[in-house]
Formats: C-alpha cells, sequence, structure tokens
C-alpha cells in the first residue's frame, strides 16, 4: 500500500480557519467537532488518495484535482509523486466555478 505526505496549503488552512469560525459562531462543541472530522478525514489521505475520484473542476485545469467528500464539506486534492497537497475545503452548495 503507498504512503504519502499530506501537505495542507495556506488556501486550505485559511479555508478551514474561516469556517471554523463561522460555526464556532453558533456552537464552539459543534466547531471543535467539525475541525476534528475534517482534520481526521484529511489526514487519512497519507494511505489509499487515489481512492477518491477526481473532481469536476479538473476539467477547467491542466492537473488532476481529486476531492474526498465528508458530510456537506469536500476536501479538493492533489497527487504528486509521494504528496498530497490539499488545495481546498469547501462546502457541496459552492458553485464549481469558486471551488479553485
Amino acid at each position: 500500500m503507498k504512503s504519502y505526505i499530506v501537505q495542507i496549503k495556506p488556501s486550505a488552512e485559511l479555508d478551514i480557519t474561516t469556517r471554523y469560525h463561522q460555526i464556532k459562531e453558533s456552537s464552539e462543541q459543534d466547531a471543535i467537532n467539525w475541525y476534528l472530522t475534517i482534520i481526521k478525514t484529511i489526514e487519512s489521505l497519507d494511505q489509499l488518495a487515489e481512492r477518491c475520484p477526481s473532481a469536476p473542476e479538473s476539467e477547467h485545469v491542466a492537473q488532476d484535482i481529486r476531492h474526498l467528500i465528508i458530510g456537506h464539506y469536500r476536501v479538493l486534492f492533489s497527487i504528486e509523486e509521494t504528496n498530497v497537497h490539499i488545495l481546498h475545503v469547501r462546502h457541496s452548495a459552492m458553485s464549481r466555478e469558486q471551488s479553485l
């Protein structure tokens, strides 16, 4: 089984931080639970990252962008050799044009 090094890009860190603070306005515990779920799931991409399908956004860029769905959120990432680059974390209701 191939292992990967998972790297969260600043754009994804900003997405996660922004959403955490939005959720925290309603419930701090919900925000913590959401954050822990997102991070744990992102970390799972260190194994079998290729299990996730290509995202529709791949049609608009020169690289294969994949997505992992977590509840109402999509983690957009790319795989390069032994690295998984987390590009964005987006709500599933967000338009595809806004995703990248």
